[in-house]
């Protein structure tokens, strides 16, 4: 159980990185892929959801038959996930974005991009800490990456990056 528990985030969280990165590949790399990526930004996050849902009843399945073997921490974290993915995913669906009106519904998104983001962050360099495996420094690197994309895309659509485009004068 504990396997099926681990490998269905694991399955998740790349449409997750693809939503949450969109965006930002858009902004600092315009072209038709990042423009196909930006469009299908909903349903990359509709599948992580998916993911997540599948993950989450495995969750339930084994509490239900085995306890509760994890640390109050952890449930609470994986609630507040759930809490913002449950709100975002319903509000992925024009009925529910009209009536959140779209500056709520832009600070929800991105607050619960970056609350999944962060504890799936938190999750993954916590296993590097104390499991010190190739595969969760890479995942966790990965992770951190893509913040680092976002980052770049923000200073570069306020134009933070201009200075290193344009070219010296003599």
């Amino acid at each position: 159980m504990e396997f099926i528990i681990k490998h269905s985030v694991r399955c998740a969280l790349p449409s997750f990185l693809l939503a949450f990165t969109a965006s930002s590949v858009a902004t600092l790399w315009p072209g038709p892929l990042s423009r196909w990526l930006l469009s299908n930004r909903r349903y990359f996050g509709l599948a992580f959801a998916y993911g997540m849902a599948l993950h989450l009843a495995f969750v339930g399945y084994s509490v239900l038959s085995f306890g509760n073997g994890l640390n109050s921490t952890v449930t609470a974290l994986d609630l507040t996930g759930g809490g913002f993915l449950l709100a975002m995913t319903l509000t992925s669906f024009r009925w529910a974005a009209r009536r959140l009106g779209p500056a709520n519904w832009r600070r929800l998104h991105k607050a619960g991009a970056y609350a999944i983001w962060l504890l799936a962050t938190y999750i993954y360099v916590s296993d590097v800490r104390y499991e010190r495996d190739v595969a969760h420094t890479l995942v966790a690197g990965v992770f951190l990456a893509a913040w680092v994309l976002r980052v770049a895309a923000w200073a570069d659509r306020r134009g933070l990056f201009d200075a290193v485009k344009r070219p010296m004068r003599s």
